[in-house]
C-alpha cells in the first residue's frame, strides 16, 4: 500500500442512529395532547410506547430533555426484547448519555438489536468487534455483521466491508471486492465511499489507475465537505493529475480541509504560504498552519515549524522551541535524519537542550491519547 493511501485510509467510524418505533423523521412528531395517552400505554407495559417515551426524553420533545429517564424507558422496552429500544440503549451506553460510558453494555444491547436484523445495530456491533471494544476483537465476526448490514443497503456498512476486503481483515485481501463494496456505498452518495473509490483509482488497486476518475470521485466527496477528499483533490490540482494544474484551486481545497482540522492539509497549506504558491507568500500564516498540524503529530509540519523557529520566520526566533519540534519530528525515523538536530544542538548550551527535550517529552505525554479513532456520537433520526 502506498504511503499516500496509508495516510488517507478510511478508519472505521461508529455511527449511532436513534430509531423511532416507526423509524421515521417527519410523521412521527409528538404533540402535548398525545403525551398523557402515550405515558399511560408505556406504564401499562406497551414496549413500543415505552420506546417512544424514551425517545421523547432523549430528544427533549414535549418534555424536558432527560437522558437518565430516556435510559430508564429504553431499558424497560429492551427487556421486553424490543430491538429498537435495545439499539437506542446501546447508543446511550456508547455515548455516555444518562449512564456512565460502558462498551460492554453497549455491545450487549447492540448485539441484541442486531440479532433482529436492524442494520444500524449490525453495523455498530461489527465496529465494536473490529475495534475490540466491549467484545474480544474478532475480524471474522465483524465482517459477517458488516455484510449483513451492507446487503440491506446500509451505505456505511458497505464502505467498512470494502475496507475489510482491502486490508484483508477477517478475509483474504481482495482489492477488486473492496472496490465493489466501496462503489455501492459511493453510488448511494456516501462521501467516505466516494473518497475510497477515488483512492482506489488513485492507486490502481482493484482497477486500472485513472487519475481522471479519481478526481471525479474526490470532487463528489469534497463537495459534501469530506476533508480527506478535499485534501486529495488539492493534491491532484497541485500536481496536475487528472485535472489541469491549478495552484490556486489546490490552495482553496487545502484551506477547506485545513479548516476542518485535516493535518495533512494544514501542512500543505503552510507550504503554499511559505513559498507563495497559489497565494501570496506569508510566513506568519505558514507558521500558524504548521503549528496546527504539528500539534496533531504531523512530523513534516513539526520539521517545518522547527525550521521557522530556528530562522525566526513568522515567529520569534527560539532555538529551544526549534530543538523541541525538530526532536519530535525525527522520533521513530532513521538515525541519519538527526543531522539537523545535532547542528542545532551545537548552537545551544546544555541547559537549553535539556529544556527542549523536557518540553518535547511533556508534549508527547500530553498527546499520547489523541490519535484514537474519532467516534460520531451525535444521534440522528433516519428514514
Amino acid at each position: 500500500m502506498c504511503a499516500y493511501r496509508h495516510f488517507m485510509m478510511c478508519v472505521g467510524v461508529l455511527f449511532f442512529y436513534v430509531f423511532t418505533p416507526q423509524g421515521k423523521t417527519k410523521s412521527d412528531s409528538l404533540t402535548p395532547q398525545q403525551w398523557p395517552s402515550l405515558m399511560q400505554k408505556a406504564r401499562s407495559g406497551d414496549h413500543r410506547a415505552q420506546t417512544r417515551v424514551a425517545i421523547a426524553y432523549q430528544r427533549g420533545e414535549v418534555v424536558e430533555r432527560d437522558f437518565s429517564k430516556a435510559v430508564e424507558w429504553f431499558l424497560q422496552a429492551a427487556n421486553h426484547a424490543d430491538p429498537i429500544a435495545a439499539h437506542n440503549l446501546g447508543v446511550m451506553y456508547a455515548s455516555g448519555s444518562g449512564v456512565r460510558l460502558n462498551w460492554v453494555e453497549a455491545a450487549k444491547w447492540f448485539e441484541m438489536a442486531a440479532a433482529h436484523g436492524l442494520p444500524a445495530a449490525q453495523f455498530n456491533t461489527a465496529w465494536l468487534y473490529e475495534m475490540g471494544l466491549g467484545k474480544p476483537q474478532n475480524f471474522a465476526r465483524a465482517l459477517d455483521l458488516y455484510e449483513a448490514a451492507a446487503r440491506q443497503g446500509y451505505a456505511a456498512a458497505q464502505n467498512n466491508l470494502g475496507r475489510m476486503y482491502e486490508k484483508g481483515m477477517g478475509v483474504a485481501e481482495d482489492p477488486a471486492m473492496a472496490l465493489t463494496w466501496y462503489m455501492k456505498s459511493a453510488k448511494q452518495g456516501n462521501a467516505t465511499g466516494q473518497f475510497d473509490v477515488g483512492a482506489m483509482y488513485w492507486q490502481g488497486r482493484g482497477v486500472a489507475r485513472d487519475f481522471v476518475k479519481a478526481a471525479g470521485w474526490f470532487q463528489l466527496a469534497a463537495k459534501q465537505g469530506h476533508a480527506r477528499a478535499q485534501t486529495a483533490l488539492a493534491d491532484l490540482y497541485l500536481a496536475g493529475w487528472g485535472v489541469p494544474r491549478d495552484h490556486r484551486a489546490a490552495k482553496d481545497w487545502f484551506a477547506k480541509a485545513a479548516d476542518q482540522g485535516d493535518a495533512k492539509a494544514q501542512y500543505k497549506l503552510g507550504i503554499l504560504y511559505l513559498i507563495g504558491l497559489g497565494t501570496t507568500r506569508d510566513d506568519l500564516l505558514a507558521a500558524g498552519w504548521f503549528t496546527r498540524a504539528a500539534e496533531q503529530g504531523d512530523q513534516n509540519a513539526q520539521a517545518k515549524l522547527a525550521f521557522l523557529y530556528e530562522a525566526g520566520r513568522g515567529v520569534v526566533q527560539d532555538l529551544v522551541q526549534a530543538y523541541m519540534w525538530r526532536w519530535l519530528s525525527i522520533q521513530g525515523k532513521a538515525p541519519g535524519e538527526s543531522a539537523n538536530l545535532l547542528d542545532l544542538a551545537n548552537r545551544m548550551d546544555d541547559t537549553e537542550v535539556a529544556e527542549a527535550r523536557r518540553r518535547g517529552s511533556e508534549w508527547q505525554a500530553d498527546h499520547a491519547d489523541r490519535h484514537t479513532v474519532r467516534l460520531e456520537l451525535s444521534p440522528v433520526l433516519v428514514d
